[in-house]
């Protein structure tokens, strides 16, 4: 074959002729990245005849593309991402627990939320103000070292309703001006509360009568009751009393405070002084003393109404008494200090705290009851309960005992048998570089 022909040419003589072609006309491609070529050597020597030599390479070239198709599908299947079997099937000793840790992220994260929120709102600067009383309430709940008060706006006489400590709300309400005290303390629905009176009486149609000595009669009735249904032994230096008489009306305040003893809420205060008038009532005849609590009050008919000058109006729920040092909008009689029974040695503050008819002492553990007979509507049931302070003492006392016996011996005492619950508590406990190790109840009681 002549020098000027190309490859093609010359391989292509070659294959008409049947002369294998020389090595030189094969031109290996490079190998691409992950696949593998296989190369058939050519047949070694020039001899042989030309049929077989041609059918040597048509077999080669088949077996090459027979090779070629599942090496491919192969190198495919390798590049796609596979799947561990223990993922597919899982393991035979069962998949481990994982740990919450985008929960226990988000629980760490509001309890830092939650954390600032307290350092911005301190317990002793709550002061948030709210147009309706639910909402004030609401939100007194949630934050149960508060108290809801509430005011009248000096100007237009409307009402509103405020949320604070008794601490901050004192602070403020001493730098008041006086002309604007109108402010109220919201007796809450269920909340245990002292024996409060409100007396009252026109005072032009009820002329040279001594108001002392109305109160003083009042709360001899009361002590005698507290004698015969609870067998307590009333002092005169329970009493805080407070005045705001004008020309025309008399009006005064009585709050009796029994040490460690509080009723249990005020509607068992406005069945117990139920009761006290009935009692007057009923002695009115054998005891001309009693005569004195009856008061004249205007009627429209042409002969005036004898009744008691205790008002038992003040008993309903969510009820706002007048707080000490104030007046009622467009009035100028203010609340004050009358200077007997406690009264006498006490500064503004201590009167002030004292006067508050749901301030209770921290050492207050008794609850006084007064409601109806189940058995008989008309009868009236008296008796006592343990504060809420014992009552979840107890409660709590109960619960140990259930766990001791429901756990072995070994539970009872550090780590409980959950280390993810207790990772859990942990995570939500700790703050900075304290931790929040969580501990058995075992153990919080062995502290106290």
């Amino acid at each position: 074959m002549g020098s000027s022909k190309d490859d093609v040419d010359r391989l292509f003589a070659c294959f008409k002729c049947g002369v294998s072609p020389p090595q030189s006309a094969f031109r290996v491609r490079p190998r691409q990245q992950g696949k593998k070529l296989r190369v058939t050597p050519s047949a070694e020597g020039d001899g042989g005849g030309s049929s077989s030599s041609s059918a040597s390479t048509r077999k080669a070239g088949e077996n090459a593309s027979e090779h070629r198709e599942p090496s491919s599908a192969a190198i495919k299947f390798r590049n796609r991402k596979q799947m561990s079997p223990v993922v597919f099937y899982g393991s035979p000793q069962g998949v481990p627990v994982k740990k919450p840790m985008s929960l226990l992220r988000l629980l760490r994260e509001i309890h830092i939320d939650l954390k600032k929120q307290t350092d911005l709102i301190s317990r002793d600067v709550v002061w948030a103000t709210f147009p309706r009383q639910d909402e004030a309430i609401r939100f007194s709940k949630e934050h149960a070292h508060t108290k809801v008060f509430s005011y009248q706006d000096h100007l237009s006489g409307q009402r509103r309703f405020l949320v604070s400590t008794y601490d901050e709300f004192w602070r403020r309400y001493n730098n008041m001006d006086p002309q604007i005290r109108h402010h109220y303390e919201v007796i809450q629905e269920g909340s245990p509360c002292h024996i409060y009176f409100d007396l009252e009486f026109n005072a032009k149609l009820n002329q040279k009568r001594d108001a002392d000595e109305m109160v003083d009669t009042l709360v001899a009735v009361t002590f005698s009751a507290l004698q015969d249904k609870y067998s307590i032994e009333g002092q005169e230096e329970w009493i805080i009393e407070l005045d705001s008489s004008n020309e025309e009306k008399f009006s005064r305040h009585l709050i009796i405070r029994i040490p460690k003893t509080a009723f249990k809420d005020n509607s068992h205060v406005g069945a117990f002084t139920s009761e006290i008038c009935s009692l007057i009532a009923a002695q009115r005849a054998a005891n001309p003393n009693l005569d004195k609590l009856y008061i004249t009050k205007d009627s429209s008919g042409a002969e005036p109404v004898d009744q008691l000058f205790v008002d038992t109006a003040v008993y309903s729920r969510n009820r706002c008494f007048r707080l000490a040092f104030s007046s009622k909008s467009g009035k100028k009689s203010f609340l004050v200090a009358t200077g007997r029974f406690k009264c006498k040695n006490m500064n503004d503050k201590e009167l002030f705290m004292e006067s508050l008819i749901c301030r209770l002492d921290d050492d207050c553990d008794k609850l006084l009851i007064c409601k109806l007979d189940l058995e008989c509507k008309k009868a009236l049931h008296f008796d006592t309960e343990a504060s809420v302070t014992r009552i979840q003492a107890k409660n709590c006392r109960v619960a140990i005992d259930t766990y001791r016996s429901d756990f072995p011996q070994a539970y009872t005492y550090g780590r409980s048998p959950f280390p993810a619950l207790d990772g859990f508590i942990e995570s939500i406990a700790s703050f900075g570089s304290v931790s929040g190790n969580p501990h058995t109840a075992e153990q919080i009681l062995s502290q106290k």
